[in-house]
């Protein structure tokens, strides 16, 4: 299970991630050289740092379709899959 996991995780290899956001490449290949159980840890915590803090801040209210619309946009600027350009308001 390990080295098919590893494999698919080596994109993350000495990726900086946000603060808080634990490596998955790191995370299997240090808990696997230690015998440690492999668990669902980082991806809870992904969910907790890239979605819940978008979509619970207050006065938040979301029905499904939109909720998952933002949320892939959300995921994927998180990731560095997708770089938002912001343009500023002419002065």
């Amino acid at each position: 299970m390990g080295e098919e996991l590893l494999r698919r995780l080596e994109p993350f290899q000495g990726r900086k991630l946000p603060a808080g956001v634990v490596n998955p490449y790191t995370y299997v290949k240090n808990n696997r050289e230690k015998g440690y159980y492999i668990g669902s840890g980082p991806i809870e915590s992904g969910n907790k740092t890239v979605l819940q803090k978008r979509c619970k801040q207050a006065g938040m209210r979301w029905d499904e379709q939109n909720a998952q619309k933002l949320l892939k946009l959300r995921a994927k600027a998180e990731s560095g899959l997708w770089s938002i350009h912001v343009r500023q308001a002419p002065a």
